[in-house]
Protein backbone atom coordinates (compact mmCIF):
# COMPACT_ATOMS: atom_id res chain seq x y z
CA UNK A 1 0.00 0.00 0.00
CA UNK A 2 1.17 3.57 -0.68
CA UNK A 3 -0.14 6.44 0.93
CA UNK A 4 0.27 8.43 -2.24
CA UNK A 5 -3.70 6.94 -2.82
CA UNK A 6 -5.16 7.87 -0.09
CA UNK A 7 -4.03 11.87 -0.71
CA UNK A 8 -7.07 14.30 -0.83
CA UNK A 9 -7.75 15.63 -4.20
CA UNK A 10 -6.70 19.25 -2.76
CA UNK A 11 -2.82 17.81 -2.53
CA UNK A 12 -1.75 17.77 -6.35
CA UNK A 13 -2.62 21.49 -5.95
CA UNK A 14 0.16 21.71 -3.71
CA UNK A 15 3.05 22.83 -5.05
CA UNK A 16 7.30 23.44 -3.77
CA UNK A 17 7.42 26.83 -2.56
CA UNK A 18 8.72 29.19 -5.95
CA UNK A 19 10.07 31.29 -3.25
CA UNK A 20 12.06 28.79 -1.94
CA UNK A 21 13.13 27.68 -4.99
CA UNK A 22 14.56 31.25 -6.00
CA UNK A 23 16.51 31.31 -2.47
CA UNK A 24 18.44 28.06 -3.91
CA UNK A 25 20.69 30.29 -5.75
CA UNK A 26 22.10 32.11 -2.80
CA UNK A 27 23.80 28.65 -2.66
CA UNK A 28 25.89 29.14 -5.51
CA UNK A 29 28.92 30.96 -4.70
CA UNK A 30 28.86 32.84 -8.45
CA UNK A 31 25.88 34.68 -8.26
CA UNK A 32 24.70 37.42 -6.96
CA UNK A 33 20.96 37.32 -6.43
CA UNK A 34 18.43 39.71 -6.26
CA UNK A 35 15.59 37.47 -6.83
CA UNK A 36 14.80 37.14 -2.34
CA UNK A 37 14.15 39.60 -0.11
CA UNK A 38 17.37 38.45 2.05
CA UNK A 39 18.61 41.12 4.90
CA UNK A 40 21.97 41.53 5.39
CA UNK A 41 22.67 39.24 8.59
CA UNK A 42 24.98 41.87 10.02
CA UNK A 43 21.57 44.47 10.56
CA UNK A 44 19.88 41.39 12.59
CA UNK A 45 19.66 42.92 16.24
CA UNK A 46 20.76 39.71 17.69
CA UNK A 47 22.14 41.19 20.93
CA UNK A 48 18.65 43.36 21.43
CA UNK A 49 16.45 40.04 20.80
CA UNK A 50 19.08 37.88 22.89
CA UNK A 51 18.05 40.84 26.03
CA UNK A 52 14.80 40.68 25.66
CA UNK A 53 14.37 36.85 25.69
CA UNK A 54 16.46 37.10 28.79
CA UNK A 55 14.41 39.74 30.38
CA UNK A 56 11.07 37.72 29.88
CA UNK A 57 12.60 34.67 30.97
CA UNK A 58 13.72 35.61 33.87
CA UNK A 59 11.18 37.69 35.25
CA UNK A 60 7.77 37.03 36.48
CA UNK A 61 6.00 36.75 32.91
CA UNK A 62 8.37 33.50 32.39
CA UNK A 63 5.53 31.44 32.78
CA UNK A 64 3.31 33.05 30.83
CA UNK A 65 5.63 33.35 27.97
CA UNK A 66 6.22 29.38 27.94
CA UNK A 67 2.38 28.63 28.62
CA UNK A 68 -0.35 28.21 25.58
CA UNK A 69 -2.04 30.84 24.36
CA UNK A 70 -5.72 31.86 23.00
CA UNK A 71 -5.51 31.30 19.11
CA UNK A 72 -5.94 35.41 18.74
CA UNK A 73 -2.55 35.64 20.57
CA UNK A 74 -0.61 37.08 23.30
CA UNK A 75 -3.65 39.84 24.77
CA UNK A 76 -0.97 42.72 25.85
CA UNK A 77 0.38 42.19 22.17
CA UNK A 78 -2.88 42.28 20.49
CA UNK A 79 -3.59 46.01 22.81
CA UNK A 80 -0.15 47.30 21.74
CA UNK A 81 -1.16 46.35 17.95
CA UNK A 82 -4.48 48.28 18.07
CA UNK A 83 -2.72 50.82 19.87
CA UNK A 84 -0.34 51.50 16.60
CA UNK A 85 -2.98 50.52 13.93
CA UNK A 86 -4.87 53.77 15.30
CA UNK A 87 -1.55 56.09 15.04
CA UNK A 88 -1.92 54.80 11.16
CA UNK A 89 -5.46 55.95 11.33
CA UNK A 90 -7.23 52.69 11.65
CA UNK A 91 -9.71 52.08 14.15
CA UNK A 92 -10.15 48.86 16.34
CA UNK A 93 -9.21 46.95 19.23
CA UNK A 94 -7.42 43.85 20.34
CA UNK A 95 -10.73 42.37 19.30
CA UNK A 96 -10.08 42.94 15.90
CA UNK A 97 -6.08 42.10 15.96
CA UNK A 98 -5.51 37.99 15.14
CA UNK A 99 -1.41 37.42 15.28
CA UNK A 100 0.07 34.59 13.13
CA UNK A 101 3.13 32.84 12.75
CA UNK A 102 3.63 34.72 10.15
CA UNK A 103 2.62 36.38 6.50
CA UNK A 104 1.94 33.26 4.72
CA UNK A 105 -0.16 31.69 7.61
CA UNK A 106 -2.38 35.08 7.36
CA UNK A 107 -2.92 34.76 3.29
CA UNK A 108 -3.74 30.75 3.54
CA UNK A 109 -6.22 31.80 6.94
CA UNK A 110 -7.81 34.65 3.96
CA UNK A 111 -7.69 32.16 1.46
CA UNK A 112 -9.34 29.47 3.68
CA UNK A 113 -12.14 32.16 4.69
CA UNK A 114 -12.70 34.07 1.68
CA UNK A 115 -12.60 31.79 -1.11
CA UNK A 116 -14.63 28.71 -2.77
CA UNK A 117 -13.66 26.85 -5.77
CA UNK A 118 -14.29 29.06 -8.60
CA UNK A 119 -14.26 32.33 -6.93
CA UNK A 120 -12.59 35.49 -8.02
CA UNK A 121 -9.24 37.03 -6.55
CA UNK A 122 -8.67 40.55 -7.85
CA UNK A 123 -4.52 41.45 -7.86
CA UNK A 124 -1.83 43.42 -9.46
CA UNK A 125 -0.04 42.16 -11.87
CA UNK A 126 2.65 40.52 -10.91
CA UNK A 127 2.37 40.17 -7.82
CA UNK A 128 3.62 38.73 -4.60
CA UNK A 129 3.91 34.99 -5.58
CA UNK A 130 3.64 33.88 -1.87
CA UNK A 131 0.07 35.24 -1.99
CA UNK A 132 -0.84 33.06 -4.89
CA UNK A 133 0.61 30.21 -3.64
CA UNK A 134 -1.95 30.42 -0.49
CA UNK A 135 -4.14 31.28 -2.44
CA UNK A 136 -4.30 28.68 -5.04
CA UNK A 137 -4.83 25.74 -2.80
CA UNK A 138 -8.74 27.06 -2.72
CA UNK A 139 -9.05 26.93 -6.07
CA UNK A 140 -9.80 30.58 -7.05
CA UNK A 141 -9.42 32.73 -10.47
CA UNK A 142 -7.67 35.98 -10.88
CA UNK A 143 -8.32 38.81 -12.17
CA UNK A 144 -6.19 41.80 -13.09
CA UNK A 145 -6.76 44.79 -10.65
CA UNK A 146 -6.30 47.86 -12.78
CA UNK A 147 -5.33 50.96 -9.69
CA UNK A 148 -6.14 53.26 -12.75
CA UNK A 149 -9.37 52.44 -13.62
CA UNK A 150 -9.71 51.46 -17.26
CA UNK A 151 -12.04 49.17 -19.12
CA UNK A 152 -12.67 46.62 -16.03
CA UNK A 153 -16.06 48.02 -14.81
CA UNK A 154 -17.52 46.03 -11.30
CA UNK A 155 -20.07 44.60 -13.95
CA UNK A 156 -17.53 43.58 -15.85
CA UNK A 157 -15.64 41.80 -13.36
CA UNK A 158 -18.94 40.52 -11.95
CA UNK A 159 -19.59 38.52 -15.47
CA UNK A 160 -16.06 37.20 -15.70
CA UNK A 161 -16.64 35.48 -12.38
CA UNK A 162 -19.89 34.40 -12.98
CA UNK A 163 -18.72 32.54 -15.79
CA UNK A 164 -16.92 30.20 -13.76
CA UNK A 165 -19.86 29.97 -11.35
CA UNK A 166 -18.23 32.09 -8.25
CA UNK A 167 -17.86 35.53 -6.80
CA UNK A 168 -15.67 38.28 -6.88
CA UNK A 169 -14.32 37.98 -3.39
CA UNK A 170 -11.14 40.43 -2.73
CA UNK A 171 -8.69 42.73 -3.66
CA UNK A 172 -5.31 41.65 -3.31
CA UNK A 173 -2.05 44.41 -3.65
CA UNK A 174 1.16 45.49 -1.58
CA UNK A 175 0.62 49.23 -2.09
CA UNK A 176 4.10 49.85 -0.91
CA UNK A 177 7.15 48.93 -2.69
CA UNK A 178 4.90 45.85 -4.21
CA UNK A 179 6.90 42.45 -4.35
CA UNK A 180 8.15 42.19 -7.47
CA UNK A 181 7.49 45.51 -9.31
CA UNK A 182 9.01 47.71 -6.14
CA UNK A 183 5.66 50.13 -7.31
CA UNK A 184 3.93 52.28 -4.79
CA UNK A 185 0.56 53.59 -5.51
CA UNK A 186 -0.14 57.22 -5.26
CA UNK A 187 -3.63 58.35 -3.34
CA UNK A 188 -5.70 58.60 -6.75
CA UNK A 189 -4.84 54.86 -6.84
CA UNK A 190 -5.58 53.56 -3.74
CA UNK A 191 -9.09 55.83 -3.56
CA UNK A 192 -9.54 54.05 -7.37
CA UNK A 193 -9.17 50.54 -5.63
CA UNK A 194 -11.47 51.34 -2.78
CA UNK A 195 -14.00 53.09 -5.22
CA UNK A 196 -13.62 49.79 -7.16
CA UNK A 197 -14.41 47.75 -3.98
CA UNK A 198 -17.75 49.72 -2.43
CA UNK A 199 -19.11 49.11 -5.79
CA UNK A 200 -18.20 45.60 -5.32
CA UNK A 201 -19.00 44.95 -2.41
CA UNK A 202 -15.65 42.96 -1.57
CA UNK A 203 -12.58 42.97 0.86
CA UNK A 204 -9.29 45.33 0.65
CA UNK A 205 -6.36 42.72 1.76
CA UNK A 206 -3.64 45.53 2.13
CA UNK A 207 -0.18 43.43 2.61
CA UNK A 208 1.51 45.90 4.15
CA UNK A 209 4.98 44.82 4.64
CA UNK A 210 7.26 46.92 3.15
CA UNK A 211 5.55 50.24 4.52
CA UNK A 212 8.17 51.18 7.26
CA UNK A 213 10.89 50.80 4.67
CA UNK A 214 10.82 54.27 3.45
CA UNK A 215 14.09 56.32 2.89
CA UNK A 216 14.36 59.99 2.26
Amino acid sequence: MTLLNLLASRSSRMKASEIRELLKLLDQPDIISFAGGIPDPSLFPAQAIGDAYQAVLGGKEAGTALQYQVSEGYLPLRKWLAAYMGKLGVQCDEGNIFITSGSQQALDYLGKLFLSPGDTALVTWPTYLGALQAFNAYEPRYDRLNTAGGNMTPEAYRAAAAVNGGKVKFAYLVPDFANPTGNTLDVKQRETVLDLAGELDIAVIEDAAYRALRYD
